[in-house]
């Protein structure tokens, strides 16, 4: 079974980051209406590891190239500031 993930990013001085992502210029025939503004992910993955502190690894995310590569590549390049939202569908069988 998978989960349909979707995130929401929005960036300090770029704003919505994700606007536009879910729509048919973005993405193609993946697209999905009800999700416009969200981008989709395929996988996300994270690691913690405690020896003597809890020490955090880097938060990875896999998704489709749409309208949010080039901004969230600026975003990277800028240092900004990122607040991300993410949000699990449903399940598919």
């Amino acid at each position: 079974m998978s989960n349909l993930i979707y995130a929401t990013i929005k960036g300090k001085n770029q704003g919505l980051i994700s606007a536009g992502c879910s729509t048919f210029d973005s993405i193609g025939n993946k697209y999905q209406e009800n999700h416009r503004d969200q981008i989709l992910v395929y996988s996300a993955t994270h690691s913690l590891t405690r020896v003597q502190h809890v020490s955090h690894h880097p938060f990875n995310i896999i998704k489709p190239i749409d309208k949010s590569s080039p901004l969230l590549g600026l975003a990277i390049s800028n240092n900004e500031e990122l607040h991300q939202k993410v949000l699990k569908k449903s399940f598919i069988q």
